[in-house]
């Protein structure tokens, strides 16, 4: 048989001396009252400039890319446009920064292309890939091509008349 006891337990709390503490009634004063849980304005920006680089991508002009931005986060169309620009710059940056990423990506698939040509043969293939990666590293530019082409040099040695 189990008997349940109910006990009741009283916690002593200090009572603060309410004379040396000064009264909080303002959000300036009480961290409490501050709402601290949304996002920043920087955070906003970053996001909507996000959301602007996601539309450049779908397409569109940068009219309807705005437009969209202002309804979606409900700021002006000149908000729009701003967020536009930072989005644009970030495509820019990207682009710089990728762009020895991708030809160094193209020159390996290409070199793996011209192994299977090879393989199977097909040489004009392999002659038109290999024509490309030399265009990539500057071999056919004009200053490499004039450096290449032969010279022919022709000196006739003292010749004396017979008299």
């Amino acid at each position: 048989m189990l008997r349940l006891v109910l006990v009741k337990v009283f916690y002593l709390q200090p009572v603060a001396d309410n004379s040396t503490e000064e009264k909080k009634t303002s959000v300036a004063n009480d961290e409490a009252k501050r709402w601290r849980k949304g996002k920043g304005a920087a955070h906003r920006v970053e996001e909507r400039a996000q959301a602007a680089y996601a539309y450049i991508l779908e397409g569109g002009t940068r009219i309807q890319i705005c437009e969209k931005l202002a309804s979606r986060f409900g700021t002006s169309i000149r908000t729009g446009h701003e967020d536009y620009r930072r989005a644009m710059e970030l495509l820019k940056e990207e682009q710089t920064g990728t762009r020895e990423e991708l030809l160094n990506q193209l020159q390996a698939l290409r070199l793996a292309t011209v192994q299977k040509a090879l393989k199977r043969g097909h040489f004009q293939t392999v002659a038109t890939l290999l024509g490309d990666m030399g265009r990539v590293i500057g071999e056919a530019a004009p200053e490499q091509l004039a450096l290449q082409v032969p010279t022919l040099d022709i000196k006739i040695e003292g010749r004396e008349e017979a008299d």
